[in-house]
């Protein structure tokens, strides 16, 4: 058997985090080779208690995924789930073939707490009842896909991965192996996961299908590119236009410039900026109005820095987006009538770690602005703010005992509000 750190840093986000963020060393796995083909095994396996205080008088906020309590409930929950990253396991096998590197790598993510899809649509008994007997939890396929390099040409990636802008934001985000903000009033939420920093100070990196091409590294540049399925819009609050299957003449567009400096055993850190681009197609208008912008241009940006010495390590991201959205790509993105939305926001970060174990300290926020066709003063998310507090101690080599406190808040137009705390217990095992 052998340890194949290469393969771990391309296939596994979570122990990418780990080794980068927590202390943990180079990420390592369960490899065999022979034959000169590497086959390997890695993942993580993840469970959290989380108490969460719901607003017991909840302004109306459409687009808050905050825990809102019904009338007469308590307005407190408890929940075990997986956290902000669902359980995984990634298989990769590598060859070299005339010379080339050659890679495919396969990662899935299930959950640990019953769900129907995030959408009521699942097998589980009494759909969209949330947590019932004879459950079963969601299997999330984040990654499909096969890469191809050398040292002199770079590396071309085909299939399904994460998407660039806004991964270096997530992977170094310390809810990451956690919790952060828990979200909602019972386990059940998109693919079982909670929000950690997404939506509240960065957007999720959602993976694709995409053919994307990487230079090597020059001192430490490199530059990506690459084109993916283009996306439709979803107005999942009605208060905004959205596309369903529509088709589109060209294919989204992401880029990354990315620089590495320093050693491990010094001063080291990144800086990166991406860019997307995409062309909309809308089909659907919002409730009661008339589509005027049938075809609005999505715009992308965001640049994340990380600085670390001797323990101590600082994160910084900022993003801004015309059609982007909130939480993830073109998600509320345009107005009723169709015209693109601005959001922005970004979140800094700090962490020190001892020994065995990290404290870290989060805060983030995002914007979405309303514009020509959105009512003013209206229901529509305005902001969402967030801090969290996080201790994460390494009880062995492969697992880390977290516990966090988040407080976090939704803001509408019109200026009500719902606010929400929650703390959070919790075991991450890596493989």
């Amino acid at each position: 058997m052998t340890s194949n750190t290469r393969i771990l840093a391309r296939g596994s986000a979570a122990l990418m985090f780990l080794g980068a963020s927590l202390g943990s060393g180079a990420a390592q796995a369960f490899a065999v080779e022979t034959g000169g083909i590497t086959f390997s095994v890695s993942g993580n396996v993840n469970t959290n208690y989380t108490f969460t205080n719901c607003d017991k008088n909840p302004g109306v906020v459409a687009g808050s995924l905050l825990c809102a309590a019904p009338a007469g409930a308590s307005g407190k929950a408890s929940s075990l789930n997986s956290g902000n990253l669902p359980n995984g396991i990634v298989l990769g096998v590598k060859t070299q073939v005339s010379g080339v590197d050659t890679a495919v790598f396969y990662g899935f993510y299930p959950g640990v707490a019953n769900n129907d899809f995030a959408f009521g649509n699942g097998p589980n008994l009494g759909s969209g009842a949330g947590n019932v007997a004879l459950g079963s939890p969601n299997l999330d396929i984040r990654q499909v896909y096969a890469t191809f390099s050398t040292a002199e040409l770079g590396t071309l990636k085909v299939g399904r991965d994460y998407s660039m802008l806004g991964f270096d934001a997530i992977v170094n985000d310390i809810t990451l192996i956690a919790v952060g903000v828990a979200s909602v009033r019972t386990a059940t939420s998109p693919a079982n996961t909670t929000l950690g920093t997404i939506g509240f100070g960065h957007l999720f990196s959602t993976p694709n299908a995409g053919i994307t091409y990487t230079t090597p590294s020059f001192s430490g540049l490199t530059v990506s590119a690459g084109i993916y399925q283009p996306l439709d819009a979803i107005a999942l609050t009605g208060i905004g236009a959205g596309s369903t299957a529509s088709a589109k003449p060209a294919p989204q567009i992401q880029g990354q410039v990315k620089y590495k400096f320093g050693a491990t055993t010094g001063l080291n850190g990144f800086v990166s900026a991406d860019g997307l681009y995409q062309k909309q197609e809308l089909t659907v208008a919002g409730a009661g109005a008339t589509l005027t912008d049938r075809n609005p241009v999505a715009l992308g940006f965001d640049v994340t820095s990380k600085v670390a010495y001797a323990g101590a390590a600082l994160v910084g991201h900022y993003y801004y987006g015309e059609g982007l959205g909130a939480y993830s790509y073109f998600i509320e993105g345009f107005s009723p009538t169709g015209k693109a939305r601005v959001s922005q926001g970004g979140y800094i970060q700090a962490t020190y770690t001892y020994a065995k174990t990290t404290l870290g300290a989060n805060y983030g926020i995002s914007r979405l602005n309303t514009t020509d066709g959105d009512a003013d003063g209206g229901d529509l998310l305005k902001a969402n703010s967030k801090y969290t507090i996080g201790l994460y101690h390494k009880l062995l080599d492969n697992l880390t005992l977290t516990t966090e406190y988040t407080d976090a808040k939704s803001k509408a137009n019109s200026g009500a509000t719902i606010n929400t705390s929650n703390y959070n217990v919790g075991f991450f095992i890596s493989f």
